[in-house]
């Protein structure tokens, strides 16, 4: 019997994906099954064997994020599984700790991950940073707007418009946690089973483009991403020229996209769902990089407390955009790791996070702490 954690070969991809299928409970057609194992080059699987079964596993993908401007390496945390007969024998806090060990030494900083229960993830530093929400409209609610100026383009299923990647990158850019998609990226996952449609402005400049699919008289549009308001308009003016295709449309959106506001009559169901999980893998590597990105030019010293990163249990004394080693006993605010987290993302205001108890430590210096954040809004479109 073996329960040491190993890296999966080609040869055990299959049995990866077997695992996946009976924990998350489908079945991937033969046809794509294929595509789906060679997906796998490009990521690190780690798993635990029993008479060299595969019994659990957990899937590392490098990835980037945006923090406003600026992007940083993040691990994103994926496929974590284990067959019911081996389950609460600690393998998936084996797999998570050793995950955590491998993103600090290959230089992530960062990392993400979509959770089956937010609590459980919760205890291993991670914290939600990205809601959705869920607009559900009848076919009585599709109501143009004002007509604007420019067009609507409509591109199938399998085109990529590479004005997709550019619009994507401007939205991005004003939001803290969005993913840096790459080309393959939006081939590979974002596009695949889906309709495109880009409004274009008078100039023929791409400012805007919904993502979505139309099946059994409903329209899901998975992805509104406008620029401008006459972007939104036009989209919008768009989804409502599908009513006489539809009796009901679900729009996944931003929380701060302000489209349910701009509706004829906004009294329509929105639900608000947490959605991804954030976590700080290693603090100081992080605020040496983060620090002159956002201008802090205080002096205060921060204790962080991270059961599972040891490594981050410690005091750090930030002095202009510099991190040094602090003194505990001097330190101003002490926070855990996962409202640490929130705090940088945006999530809640230093102030706010205060008021929770959350952090402790004198308004004086936790107003100090407004300095580490930026004007941008948590958000997160992908999955994996």
């Amino acid at each position: 019997m073996e329960n040491k954690i190993r890296k999966l070969r080609q040869s055990h991809y299959e049995a990866s994906l077997q695992l996946s299928e009976y924990a998350f409970q489908y079945e991937v057609p033969e046809e794509k099954r294929k595509n789906r194992l060679e997906q796998l080059n490009k990521q690190e699987v780690y798993g635990i064997f029993n008479d060299e079964i595969l019994t659990a596993k957990l899937h590392l993908l490098p990835l980037e994020i945006w923090l406003g401007e600026e992007s940083f390496s993040m691990g994103g945390i994926a496929g974590v599984a284990t067959y019911p007969e081996y389950r609460r024998k600690g393998y998936i806090r084996s797999l998570i700790s050793h995950s955590l060990e491998h993103m600090k030494n290959q230089g992530m900083s960062l990392s993400m991950l979509h959770p089956f229960n937010i609590d459980f993830y919760r205890k291993f530093g991670w914290e939600i940073f990205a809601y959705i929400d869920k607009l559900y409209l009848k076919k009585k609610d599709l109501q143009p707007m004002k007509v604007v100026k420019g067009e609507i383009k409509r591109f199938n299923k399998a085109t990529y418009p590479n004005a997709l990647h550019d619009i994507y990158d401007q939205y991005s850019r004003n939001h803290n946690g969005m993913l840096v998609r790459t080309e393959d990226w939006w081939k590979e996952r974002s596009i695949t089973d889906l309709w495109i449609a880009i409004y274009y402005d008078e100039g023929m400049v791409p400012q805007g483009y919904i993502s979505y699919e139309v099946k059994n008289e409903k329209m899901k549009v998975e992805e509104f991403i406008p620029l401008t308001s006459a972007a939104r308009q036009g989209l919008w003016n768009y989804i409502c020229q599908h009513d006489s295709m539809i009796n009901e449309a679900e729009l996944v959106l931003n929380p701060q996209e302000p489209l349910p506001y701009l509706l004829k009559d906004p009294r329509v169901i929105i639900e608000k769902h947490p959605y991804f999980m954030s976590r700080i893998v290693v603090v100081e590597r992080f605020l040496n990089s983060y620090l002159s990105k956002v201008g802090f030019d205080e002096c205060l010293q921060l204790s962080i407390k991270d059961h599972h990163a040891v490594w981050n249990n410690r005091t750090y004394k930030m002095d202009n955009h510099e991190v040094k080693e602090g003194n505990p006993s001097e330190s101003s605010v002490v926070m855990n790791i996962n409202t640490f987290t929130a705090l940088i993302f945006g999530v809640h205001t230093p102030q706010a996070l205060h008021a929770m108890g959350q952090i402790e430590g004198k308004r004086e210096d936790v107003s100090k702490l407004t300095k580490l954040t930026q004007p941008y809004s948590p958000f997160f479109y992908d999955f994996f």
